[in-house]
Protein backbone atom coordinates (compact mmCIF):
# COMPACT_ATOMS: atom_id res chain seq x y z
CA UNK A 1 0.00 0.00 0.00
CA UNK A 2 1.38 3.37 -1.02
CA UNK A 3 1.47 5.98 1.75
CA UNK A 4 1.86 9.75 1.43
CA UNK A 5 5.33 10.78 2.58
CA UNK A 6 3.79 13.47 4.80
CA UNK A 7 2.42 10.67 6.99
CA UNK A 8 5.82 9.17 7.79
CA UNK A 9 6.41 11.56 10.70
CA UNK A 10 3.27 10.13 12.31
CA UNK A 11 3.75 6.50 11.28
CA UNK A 12 7.45 6.18 12.13
CA UNK A 13 7.33 7.15 15.84
CA UNK A 14 4.28 4.96 16.42
CA UNK A 15 5.97 1.95 14.85
CA UNK A 16 9.16 2.51 16.85
CA UNK A 17 7.31 2.89 20.15
CA UNK A 18 5.22 -0.19 19.42
CA UNK A 19 8.32 -2.28 18.76
CA UNK A 20 10.02 -0.87 21.87
CA UNK A 21 7.13 -1.66 24.21
CA UNK A 22 6.62 -5.14 22.76
CA UNK A 23 10.37 -5.70 23.16
CA UNK A 24 10.32 -4.96 26.88
CA UNK A 25 7.11 -6.89 27.43
CA UNK A 26 4.71 -3.96 27.90
CA UNK A 27 1.98 -5.56 25.78
CA UNK A 28 -0.88 -3.06 26.35
CA UNK A 29 1.32 -0.09 25.42
CA UNK A 30 2.75 -2.00 22.45
CA UNK A 31 -0.73 -2.88 21.23
CA UNK A 32 -1.90 0.73 21.61
CA UNK A 33 0.92 2.14 19.50
CA UNK A 34 0.52 -0.67 16.97
CA UNK A 35 -3.15 0.26 16.51
CA UNK A 36 -2.23 3.94 16.32
CA UNK A 37 0.35 3.19 13.62
CA UNK A 38 -2.22 1.18 11.67
CA UNK A 39 -4.67 4.09 11.92
CA UNK A 40 -2.08 6.52 10.54
CA UNK A 41 -1.22 4.09 7.73
CA UNK A 42 -4.89 3.95 6.81
CA UNK A 43 -5.38 7.71 6.96
CA UNK A 44 -2.31 8.57 4.86
CA UNK A 45 -2.90 5.91 2.22
CA UNK A 46 -2.36 7.10 -1.33
CA UNK A 47 -4.11 4.77 -3.78
CA UNK A 48 -3.60 5.09 -7.52
CA UNK A 49 -6.60 6.38 -9.44
CA UNK A 50 -7.66 5.87 -13.06
CA UNK A 51 -8.44 9.29 -14.50
CA UNK A 52 -11.23 8.95 -17.09
CA UNK A 53 -10.44 10.12 -20.64
CA UNK A 54 -11.99 13.30 -21.97
CA UNK A 55 -10.33 16.72 -21.77
CA UNK A 56 -13.70 18.44 -21.23
CA UNK A 57 -14.49 16.41 -18.12
CA UNK A 58 -14.07 17.66 -14.55
CA UNK A 59 -13.08 15.03 -11.99
CA UNK A 60 -13.62 15.19 -8.26
CA UNK A 61 -10.76 16.84 -6.34
CA UNK A 62 -11.41 14.71 -3.26
CA UNK A 63 -12.93 11.56 -1.84
CA UNK A 64 -16.07 12.15 0.19
CA UNK A 65 -19.70 13.20 -0.01
CA UNK A 66 -21.27 16.13 -1.85
CA UNK A 67 -22.85 18.19 0.95
CA UNK A 68 -23.75 21.39 -0.91
CA UNK A 69 -24.57 22.54 -4.42
CA UNK A 70 -25.43 26.24 -4.50
CA UNK A 71 -25.78 28.41 -7.59
CA UNK A 72 -25.31 32.15 -7.98
CA UNK A 73 -22.33 32.39 -5.61
CA UNK A 74 -20.02 35.40 -5.96
CA UNK A 75 -16.28 34.76 -5.63
CA UNK A 76 -13.81 37.67 -5.85
CA UNK A 77 -11.53 35.74 -8.21
CA UNK A 78 -14.26 35.02 -10.75
CA UNK A 79 -15.89 37.41 -13.23
CA UNK A 80 -19.39 35.93 -12.97
CA UNK A 81 -21.54 34.08 -10.40
CA UNK A 82 -20.51 30.46 -9.92
CA UNK A 83 -21.91 27.24 -8.54
CA UNK A 84 -20.33 26.24 -5.23
CA UNK A 85 -19.97 22.46 -4.86
CA UNK A 86 -18.79 21.27 -1.43
CA UNK A 87 -17.29 17.85 -0.69
CA UNK A 88 -16.96 16.71 2.92
CA UNK A 89 -14.14 14.30 3.80
CA UNK A 90 -14.58 12.09 6.85
CA UNK A 91 -11.69 10.52 8.75
CA UNK A 92 -12.21 7.37 6.68
CA UNK A 93 -11.70 9.06 3.30
CA UNK A 94 -8.41 9.45 1.43
CA UNK A 95 -7.26 13.00 2.16
CA UNK A 96 -4.96 13.64 -0.78
CA UNK A 97 -6.59 16.15 -3.11
CA UNK A 98 -6.32 16.30 -6.90
CA UNK A 99 -6.74 18.87 -9.64
CA UNK A 100 -10.20 18.65 -11.24
CA UNK A 101 -8.87 19.54 -14.69
CA UNK A 102 -5.72 20.46 -16.60
CA UNK A 103 -4.59 24.06 -16.49
CA UNK A 104 -2.33 26.59 -14.82
CA UNK A 105 -2.37 27.82 -11.23
CA UNK A 106 -3.04 31.53 -11.63
CA UNK A 107 -3.34 32.48 -7.97
CA UNK A 108 -2.98 30.93 -4.51
CA UNK A 109 -4.14 32.17 -1.13
CA UNK A 110 -3.61 30.74 2.33
CA UNK A 111 -5.89 32.08 5.07
CA UNK A 112 -5.54 31.29 8.78
CA UNK A 113 -8.80 30.94 10.61
CA UNK A 114 -10.99 28.99 12.98
CA UNK A 115 -11.87 25.30 13.16
CA UNK A 116 -15.62 24.86 12.85
CA UNK A 117 -16.88 21.45 11.75
CA UNK A 118 -16.04 21.19 8.05
CA UNK A 119 -19.61 20.27 7.05
CA UNK A 120 -21.02 23.54 8.45
CA UNK A 121 -21.57 26.63 6.29
CA UNK A 122 -19.48 28.76 8.66
CA UNK A 123 -16.43 26.60 7.86
CA UNK A 124 -16.31 27.87 4.28
CA UNK A 125 -16.18 31.49 5.47
CA UNK A 126 -14.13 31.35 8.66
CA UNK A 127 -11.98 28.21 8.83
CA UNK A 128 -8.33 27.93 7.90
CA UNK A 129 -8.14 27.40 4.16
CA UNK A 130 -5.96 27.32 1.08
CA UNK A 131 -7.39 28.38 -2.30
CA UNK A 132 -6.14 27.80 -5.84
CA UNK A 133 -7.34 29.60 -8.96
CA UNK A 134 -6.84 27.20 -11.87
CA UNK A 135 -7.35 28.22 -15.50
CA UNK A 136 -7.52 25.82 -18.42
CA UNK A 137 -8.43 27.26 -21.83
CA UNK A 138 -11.48 29.48 -21.31
CA UNK A 139 -12.50 27.78 -18.03
CA UNK A 140 -11.50 29.09 -14.62
CA UNK A 141 -12.25 27.26 -11.38
CA UNK A 142 -11.46 27.94 -7.72
CA UNK A 143 -10.44 24.98 -5.56
CA UNK A 144 -10.64 25.82 -1.85
CA UNK A 145 -9.25 23.36 0.71
CA UNK A 146 -10.76 23.87 4.17
CA UNK A 147 -9.77 22.25 7.45
CA UNK A 148 -12.25 21.33 10.18
CA UNK A 149 -12.39 20.44 13.88
CA UNK A 150 -9.82 17.65 13.79
CA UNK A 151 -7.84 18.85 10.78
CA UNK A 152 -5.28 21.47 11.71
CA UNK A 153 -3.05 21.67 8.68
CA UNK A 154 -3.20 21.93 4.91
CA UNK A 155 -0.28 20.86 2.75
CA UNK A 156 -0.28 22.34 -0.76
CA UNK A 157 1.91 20.69 -3.40
CA UNK A 158 1.63 23.35 -6.12
CA UNK A 159 2.49 27.03 -6.44
CA UNK A 160 1.44 30.01 -8.50
CA UNK A 161 2.27 29.57 -12.22
CA UNK A 162 2.57 25.77 -11.92
CA UNK A 163 0.93 23.69 -14.64
CA UNK A 164 -1.33 20.92 -13.35
CA UNK A 165 -2.79 17.89 -15.09
CA UNK A 166 -6.25 16.45 -14.52
CA UNK A 167 -6.16 14.14 -11.51
CA UNK A 168 -2.72 15.35 -10.37
CA UNK A 169 -2.13 15.40 -6.61
CA UNK A 170 -2.26 19.01 -5.46
CA UNK A 171 -2.52 18.81 -1.68
CA UNK A 172 -3.21 17.00 1.56
CA UNK A 173 -5.61 17.93 4.34
CA UNK A 174 -5.03 16.40 7.75
CA UNK A 175 -7.75 14.51 9.67
CA UNK A 176 -11.20 15.43 8.37
CA UNK A 177 -11.87 18.37 6.08
CA UNK A 178 -13.75 19.80 3.10
CA UNK A 179 -13.24 21.13 -0.41
CA UNK A 180 -15.29 23.88 -2.02
CA UNK A 181 -15.26 24.16 -5.82
CA UNK A 182 -16.45 27.35 -7.49
CA UNK A 183 -17.53 26.29 -10.95
CA UNK A 184 -18.60 28.61 -13.84
CA UNK A 185 -21.97 28.26 -15.63
CA UNK A 186 -20.17 26.77 -18.67
CA UNK A 187 -19.75 23.54 -16.69
CA UNK A 188 -22.67 21.10 -16.56
CA UNK A 189 -22.69 19.26 -13.21
CA UNK A 190 -22.86 15.45 -13.24
CA UNK A 191 -23.27 14.78 -9.51
CA UNK A 192 -26.16 15.18 -7.09
CA UNK A 193 -26.41 16.36 -3.50
CA UNK A 194 -25.49 13.51 -1.16
CA UNK A 195 -23.53 11.61 -3.80
CA UNK A 196 -20.25 9.88 -2.99
CA UNK A 197 -17.21 10.83 -5.07
CA UNK A 198 -13.63 9.61 -5.53
CA UNK A 199 -10.72 11.95 -6.22
CA UNK A 200 -9.41 11.75 -9.77
CA UNK A 201 -12.03 9.21 -10.88
CA UNK A 202 -15.57 10.48 -10.39
CA UNK A 203 -16.73 12.82 -13.15
CA UNK A 204 -18.41 15.80 -11.46
CA UNK A 205 -18.90 18.04 -14.48
CA UNK A 206 -18.51 18.56 -18.21
CA UNK A 207 -17.17 21.74 -19.78
CA UNK A 208 -19.29 23.00 -22.67
CA UNK A 209 -17.40 22.87 -25.99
Amino acid sequence: MRVAKEGLKFIGPGAILSALFFGIGWWPAGAFFLLLTAAFLFFFRDPERRVPPGENLLVSPADGQVVKIQGGVIHPWLDSPATCLSIFLSLFDVHLTRSPFAGKVIETEYRPGRFFRADKDAAGRENESNSLLVRGGTTTIVVKQIVGVAARRIKCFVRKNDAVSRGQRIGLMYFGSRIDLFIPPSVSLKVDLGGKVRAGETVIGEIAP
